[in-house]
């Protein structure tokens, strides 16, 4: 039987590809389109599994030829899905997770496919470190394009603060670096602007000395949970840059029962550690877990790994400030979560994290002192409705007291308008974004994102 000529192109890509070009009805394709979150249900034409840079501008060539709308996928942990598209190319970077240090340079090159886990791992064999996600799964590249909050923040800035440069294939199909010796302000638009002017297909990143660590997770009963909302909020109110602590509402698998968590790094030595977080462990009555000399693999691994294909909806907004409505409406708001395996996670920037101007980095919120977010995670569609709506209630309750637009675009999700994210980047900063979309992206080719969207539009 003969082909149709869109099978037959997408046949002449495969044997073009180091990798693999499949169609719908080939084998590994349903499981190459599988992403965190199960919500997102599309099926592109042809998903282009890259191996290499070559690869890339054959997939984006293809999709430009037959004019097929094209998405990005590196690690695939997007919540608003954007990795995949409909009846497009999916240009998937998995396979590309290489990671090399330069331990004399403190340096680290990454391939856009690699995790979280992949660069630790790589890093810490010799003994270096960056601001890095917190959950190994989580994509380096969707990360550090949105902004990169971790647990190294304070010492070290945001992950997107410690891109010292990148490769990019751009629209037209050529590679443009960013950084020293190519487009600085090409850098400073990847420094938080998201996936909006190309495919990175090589990131560099500042590395630091890896020293002691210490900390862990402390869970408090839910009759303390307010207690233990304020004691983090006090810590975290005047926290030195060593110390990063975020809280989690969350409830026991095991038992059934809502808890209120605190997780501390402290970036130095277990007796100074162990100081700076007394506080923490003798001011509200702990019930589960201590703190102690951990390893930077303990440390990113205090956050559970999530699997992928269960359903999220996230909603969340940053803050200067914690006042009472918002640590009451946080607790009330967990206490009618409908779904177990939700949680509502509360970060505190500080430090070099906000510090370091936007001169720098295209990243805003540097005046926010705390990022709440209600992640909303459940299984059955039947249970869509009440839990989006919980979501949305908690952000709702959010909005009053923060400033407008102040939405983590790395938490966004896929119903976010075009205006949040001219808000979350903030007029000049948006701008100057768009001047960069102009100039690499006029036919809004990069469009599955966080938009920015081109001055033509």
């Amino acid at each position: 039987m003969s082909l149709d000529p869109m099978d037959q192109d997408i046949e002449a890509l495969d044997e073009r590809l180091a990798g693999t070009a499949l169609r719908p009805q080939d084998a590994g394709y349903d499981a190459a389109r599988v992403i965190f979150n199960g919500m997102i249900d599309k099926r592109p034409a042809v998903i282009a599994r890259c191996r290499s840079v070559g690869d890339v501008q054959l997939a984006l060539g293809f999709a430009r030829d037959h004019g097929m709308p094209v998405s990005i996928r590196g690690g695939g942990h997007n919540v608003a899905g954007h990795a995949l598209v409909q009846d497009g190319v999916m240009i998937d970077l998995s396979l590309m997770r290489a990671v090399e240090v330069d331990a004399e340079a403190l340096l680290a090159h990454a391939q856009p496919g690699a995790s979280w886990l992949d660069f630790d791992t790589a890093t810490m064999a010799k003994g270096l470190v960056t601001t890095g996600g917190t959950v190994g799964s989580t994509g380096i590249a969707g990360l550090t394009l949105g902004g990169g909050i971790g647990h190294l923040m304070g010492s070290y800035g945001l992950t997107c603060d410690n891109l010292v440069s990148a490769d990019v294939v751009v629209a037209d199909g050529s590679i443009v670096r960013a950084g020293p010796g190519g487009d600085a302000e090409l850098l400073w638009g990847l420094r938080g602007g998201g996936g909006n002017f190309g495919v990175v297909t090589s990131f560099t990143y500042r590395l630091y000395p890896l020293g002691p660590l210490y900390g862990g997770f402390l869970m408090f009963a839910w009759d303390h949970a307010r207690d233990a909302f304020r004691l983090y909020r006090e810590v975290t109110s005047s926290a030195p840059d060593a110390l990063t602590c975020s809280f989690v509402a969350l409830t026991d698998p095991a038992s059934g029962h809502r808890f209120a968590g605190i997780s501390a790094c402290w970036n130095g030595d277990a007796a100074s550690g162990e100081a700076a977080t007394k506080v923490l462990r003798e001011s509200v009555p702990v019930a589960v877990g201590s703190l102690q000399e951990m390893t930077y693999a303990d440390a990113q691994s205090i956050f559970a790994e999530i699997p992928y294909g269960l359903r999220h909806y996230w909603k969340g907004h940053f803050l200067p400030a914690m006042p009472d409505a918002v640590v009451d409406g946080t607790i009330d708001a967990f206490s009618v979560a409908p779904s177990a395996k939700s949680v509502i996670l509360v970060e505190a920037p500080h430090g070099a994290a906000v510090r370091t101007p936007t001169e720098h980095a295209a990243f805003t919120h540097r005046d926010a002192r705390y990022n709440l977010s209600a992640f909303s995670i459940w299984e059955s569609p039947d249970d869509d409705a009440e839990n989006v709506a919980w979501a949305r209630a908690y952000g709702s309750m959010l909005e009053p007291h923060a400033r407008p637009g102040a939405t983590y675009l790395n938490y966004a999700g896929a119903d976010e308008p075009v205006s949040s994210v001219r808000a979350a980047l903030g007029g000049g900063t948006y701008e100057r974004l768009v001047q960069l979309k102009d100039r690499y992206d006029p036919d809004n080719v990069f469009r599955l994102n966080q938009n920015i969207e081109p001055s033509k539009t």
